[in-house]
């Protein structure tokens, strides 16, 4: 039985997530839970799953401001009134063998490290963590377990376990192209910010859809690849897949045909299957060769839709300036949520992170 600790657990992985835990009641125990700020949600998972405080000493009442009652249960925290310190209290809890990191954006960041440090196994949703962090999360991840949760990540990951001996060439991550596939720049100057996160595929949060109908998520994600699999950047590519039908390619050296992990579109696959790993079962799934023109593979149109290329190019100018190009984007991400901006103003300030 391993003791779970989820990060982001009323968001839309961190609810997936707990629907995946159900199936495996004999593995894990979910012992701690974070939110945001949706507190009346977390009180009811924290019922439900019956969440107790596990702390050896629990603390007394706090009188301090943003804690006027004090907190009964460090096992579960609010961030918006806990705070930051008691998140990252919660990333290195000592009874917790897996921290599952499905926190959204930039505050995801301090508690991966946090948790890497402590020497947890790590499930890692939070895409953010690798982009502004990279080099340090997977030097403190040397000889630890640290498993992709994004689906992308996370089938080239299953790609490589199914063929440990070879050598990659490339690895090509799929794009769905989002909700606005084929149009031009013309006709995004009326898309609504509604309109902006219906997905045509997959259910996802807000940021991560907007993110999605701009590409700007596929750039984050071939950095993300980058330091995940040891690979520059020339040797990461994307294609446009419509269909949603493949969430992953290998090209291996000396092998006439890619190896593709071919699934519904549906992230509690890949969640079981990091659950799974993290307890050292492996799943079975559809992993094997791809024929030319057996699926929909297409370039990304770049002047359309420049997320991709405004993500490397900054990566390229100085990645050590990432964790604020993502603090920016992520203002920008919320201005348009608002509907301060419309979605080609959006793609225009984009270009000027």
């Amino acid at each position: 039985m391993k003791n779970v600790v989820i990060l982001g657990s009323t968001g839309s992985l961190g609810t997936q997530t707990l629907e995946v835990l159900k199936k495996y009641p004999n593995d894990f125990c979910v012992i701690g839970l974070s939110a945001n700020s949706n507190r009346k949600f977390l009180e009811k998972q924290t019922q439900k799953l019956e969440i107790k405080n596990t702390t050896r000493q629990q603390r007394l009442a706090e009188s301090t401001p943003g804690h006027p009652q004090g907190r009964d249960n460090e096992n579960i925290v609010l961030a918006s009134r806990d705070g930051e310190q008691a998140l990252n209290k919660l990333a290195q809890l000592p009874e917790a063998d897996i921290i599952i990191n499905v926190l959204s954006g930039t505050s995801g960041i301090n508690p991966t490290k946090t948790a890497l440090s402590s020497g947890k196994t790590v499930l890692l949703g939070n895409k953010e963590s690798l982009v502004a962090e990279g080099e340090e999360v997977m030097r403190l991840a040397k000889n630890l377990v640290l498993i992709p949760l994004d689906s992308e990540h996370n089938a080239i990951y299953e790609i490589l376990r199914n063929h440990p001996n070879k050598k990659i060439k490339k690895i090509i991550l799929p794009c769905s192209g989002g909700p606005f596939f084929g149009k031009t720049k013309e006709e995004l100057s009326n898309i609504t910010t509604k309109q902006a996160l219906i997905h045509p595929k997959w259910k996802m949060g807000p940021k991560i859809t907007i993110e999605s109908a701009s590409l700007l998520n596929k750039g984050l994600e071939i950095i993300e690849a980058h330091y995940l699999f040891n690979l520059p950047l020339e040797k990461i590519e994307t294609r446009i897949h419509p269909e949603c039908q493949i969430h992953g390619i290998v090209e291996f050296e000396n092998d006439p045909q890619p190896v593709a992990y071919i699934a519904k579109p549906d992230m509690r696959e890949h969640i079981e299957n990091a659950l799974l790993r993290a307890i050292g079962k492996a799943p079975n799934r559809e992993i094997r060769p791809i024929k030319p023109n057996e699926f929909t593979l297409l370039p990304p149109d770049h002047k359309t839709f420049p997320g991709i290329k405004i993500v490397t190019e900054a990566f390229n100018r100085d990645r050590t300036k990432m964790p604020q190009f993502l603090e920016k984007e992520e203002q920008l991400i919320t201005r348009f949520l608002q509907n301060k901006i419309n979605f080609t103003d959006f793609l225009d300030l984009a270009r000027q992170l």
